[in-house]
């Protein structure tokens, strides 16, 4: 009987053994899921040890990169590491449709920006007026003087005949009056100042040769382009080597409406009042006339970077980033640009330190062709490298 008992309890513990066994047996479907938690944890790891991974390059020739530090193959130079915040590429305000050709946005940290002098201004949207330079003389216009006598005198004609019973006497007068007013107006005068030759005003003997405390007429020559922004009324400032630092100041009576076809410039007519300076006819003098361009988005001179192509300035974002931006001037007031388009007022743009940040957009462009498979170098035959400093191919 002992002996039955002690089988049957062998038997039992076999059974149990056998049971627990089964129990702790993976299946199928736990084997791959196991299978890909472990495939998946070692991608991430490849993939931490890549993000991890230090760039070496050239800063001469940032084609090269390497994982590790040492010199440039090309050049000799000792390589720099790549910051990690520089290989950062992607942007939310990144539309290379609106950077030049060969730029790309990059990060800079104001440690940097500081160590190569960097500052930063704000877009404005103002009132921006133009100083426009011209050479010119004092008149001496006895043709003028001539013709506006003679525009005075048909004047005084038609008012004698005005009553006449004969029309043709009339229409004749008429005919005169017109004649002498329209080689007024190729002169260059105005109907306002047509209209008061009659008038003690417009008594302009000062054409010929002045008296100290009358009125003086300086004649500037302004360039075709200018032109635009000349209008009667505005003021005028004349100095000269001759009036000893005095400046005297005057308004714009009238602009020629023909250009001199020999030097491209139209006369514009400045009335100076009461010069007490005895002033000799055909003098030369310096003449500034300030042309208000109404309001305008305007940056500093030095934030616009020009190629004669194409124009562009360098925003940068809360973040520290920079951006090349393409802009359209209208024209240049002073130290002042007024911007068609391509920037907004409010924005923080680049003022100093340009050419150096216009050089780092464009090796950063260079840096991620040859890294992202993006737009590459030209090739080159063997043994010759593309050199993006002197753009050509060189010897390595």
């Amino acid at each position: 009987m002992k002996i039955m008992m002690i089988v049957l309890s062998i038997l039992f513990l076999g059974l149990l053994a056998s049971c627990t066994s089964k129990t702790k047996e993976p299946s199928p479907t736990s084997q791959n899921a196991q299978s890909q938690s472990q495939e998946s944890s070692n991608e991430q790891g490849h993939h931490r040890d890549l993000d991890q991974k230090e760039t070496w390059t050239c800063s001469m020739h940032p084609q090269m990169r390497k994982d590790k530090p040492g010199q440039c193959p090309i050049c000799g130079m000792n390589l720099v590491k790549v910051e990690k915040e520089e290989q950062e590429i992607k942007s939310s305000r990144d539309p290379m449709s609106q950077a030049p050709e060969n730029h790309i946005s990059f990060s800079l940290s104001p440690l940097k920006q500081q160590m190569i002098g960097v500052k930063l201004g704000v877009v404005e949207k103002k009132p921006l007026f133009k100083s426009i330079r011209a050479a010119g003389r004092l008149a001496f216009d006895p043709e003028l003087y001539t013709a506006q006598n003679e525009y005075a005198e048909a004047l005084k004609q038609l008012e004698q005949v005005k009553d006449s019973a004969l029309p043709d006497v009339r229409h004749s007068a008429q005919k005169m009056v017109h004649s002498a007013k329209l080689r007024l107006k190729i002169l260059g005068l105005s109907d306002q100042q047509i209209a008061r030759i009659d008038t003690s005003e417009g008594s302009n003997s000062n054409l010929l040769i002045h008296k100290p405390g009358e009125q003086v007429w300086i004649y500037a020559e302004i360039y075709e382009m200018d032109l635009p922004q000349i209008h009667s009324g505005q003021a005028a400032e004349i100095t000269a080597g001759f009036l000893s630092g005095k400046t005297l100041v005057g308004k714009v009576a009238s602009v020629d409406r023909v250009i001199n076809p020999a030097t491209r410039t139209a006369k514009a007519r400045i009335l100076v009042k009461e010069a007490t300076t005895l002033l000799r006819p055909e003098s030369y003098v310096d003449v500034m006339i300030l042309s208000p361009l109404g309001e305008q988005v305007s940056v500093p001179f030095d934030a616009v970077l020009d190629t004669g192509k194409e124009s562009w300035v360098f925003i940068v974002d809360d973040q520290n980033r920079f951006y090349p931006q393409l802009v359209t001037v209208k024209y240049q007031a002073g130290d002042e640009i007024a911007i068609g388009s391509g920037l907004k007022g409010g924005e923080k743009i680049v003022t100093s330190a340009n050419f150096l940040i216009d050089s780092e957009s464009r090796l950063k462009w260079v840096s991620q062709a040859q890294t992202t498979g993006g737009k590459s170098a030209p090739a080159c035959p063997k043994a010759q490298h593309w050199d993006v400093p002197m753009s050509m191919c060189m010897p390595d």
